[in-house]
């Protein structure tokens, strides 16, 4: 690929990934996007930063699997405790009628070569004594991790950048088609390939082309504990926030607490279909709530700051990932809802070996733009 150019429009970490990988391959690569700074924006700095295996789609998991994988073996290395983490994924099961869906789970996982474990009685207890008594079980997903997501895929553009990248801030793109790249103040950059990979911006840089991007935006609020008060070693989530995630309800509010290597324990988890802006201070109310109905005293515990972001979905709660339809030369990554930073890298090898024409690790199949995307 050398001497080929990509522009990659979107400095998330999807974007971010992107680069790393297609810089590596050879290609020329340019990353524009309209904030200061790489990973400051979006879902990328509103996010938990969790590396999570999700089981309820299969093509889902394989892509969960691939994400995960890479950054256990290829995060940027990171002074400090930015850099991927493992912390383990333990799901929380309230009932037997949930801790049977975990056995299900585990079995998923199993099948596909993931290491978990369900853990009852003593085990559960002893692997988070800080849990509610009387919680059924869980299962536990030990290679599962955590990664502060902005400082991360900084160094994924700079990794880019040692092999020739450029990244430009505070650049505005109006709308892409094929071999250019349009911007707000009138200039254009032509390319050879370019890769959308900004969220929720997506549904805009392709109207002048006629094609209907079906992203859909997803509010989630979170909170964050003040240092000291980490009481877990995993990343604690009902096994019921399967529901929310998968869009089988219009709002969802669940107990998803990440630990920070900062000594803070992040809180989450709430979705509904609009995009964030102001903290809903009822709705935050309900999710702390929640998080103390699994982590007793939780709700006591200092809360530093609490922000809204929005997630980039899709109605069929796949990604897009591919070729855009009818633009050739323009490639797509997004719409991950709140797995984007798990499977970002995975999501990167798909477009390149789209790009190459070569055969991808997982079958890209599911994630293909084309099977939603439309053109008027």
């Amino acid at each position: 690929m050398a001497n080929f150019k990509v522009v990659i429009v979107g400095a998330g970490v999807v974007g971010a990934c992107c680069a790393r990988t297609l810089a590596r391959c050879g290609a020329e690569v340019l990353v524009v996007d309209q904030g200061e700074a790489v990973g400051v924006r979006g879902g990328t700095a509103a996010g938990m930063g969790h590396i999570v295996i999700n089981d309820g789609d299969r093509a889902g998991l394989q892509l969960c699997k691939l994400g995960r994988s890479i950054w256990r073996d290829d995060c940027p290395e990171i002074a400090g405790a930015d850099g991927f983490s493992e912390t383990g994924t333990l799901w929380m099961a309230e009932d037997d009628d949930t801790f049977n869906e975990l056995v299900n789970s585990a079995a998923r996982l199993e099948a596909e070569g993931i290491r978990a474990e369900l853990l009852v009685g003593k085990s559960f207890h002893d692997a988070e004594p800080a849990l509610a008594r009387d919680l059924v079980g869980g299962l536990r997903v030990p290679e599962d991790g955590v990664l502060y997501a902005p400082v991360v895929a900084a160094a994924m553009v700079d990794q880019a950048k040692q092999l020739g990248a450029t990244f430009r801030p505070r650049v505005r793109v109006s709308s892409v088609e094929s071999g250019v790249v349009r911007l707000f103040d009138g200039n254009s950059i032509e390319a050879d390939a370019i890769v959308i990979a900004s969220g929720l911006n997506a549904l805009d840089l392709l109207d002048e082309s006629g094609i209907e991007v079906p992203i859909i935006p997803r509010e989630g609020q979170l909170a964050i504990t003040a240092r000291g008060t980490q009481v877990l070693s995993h990343h604690v989530v009902e096994a019921g926030y399967q529901k929310g995630a998968h869009g089988e309800v219009e709002e969802a509010v669940a107990c998803a607490i990440l630990p920070r290597s900062t000594g803070q324990l992040c809180i989450g988890s709430s979705r509904r279909p609009r995009h964030g802006a102001m903290v809903d201070r009822q709705l935050m109310e309900r999710i702390v709530a929640r998080s103390d109905r699994f982590l007793p005293g939780i709700s006591r515990l200092p809360i530093v700051r609490c922000w809204s972001g929005t997630r980039a979905a899709t109605a069929d709660s796949r990604p897009l990932i591919g070729p855009v339809p009818a633009q050739p030369g323009v490639w797509i990554a997004a719409g991950f809802e709140g797995l984007g930073i798990t499977q970002a890298p995975a999501a990167a090898q798909l477009i390149a070996h789209s790009m190459h024409g070569t055969t991808s690790p997982i079958d890209p199949r599911a994630w293909d733009p084309a099977r939603v995307m439309t053109t008027s």
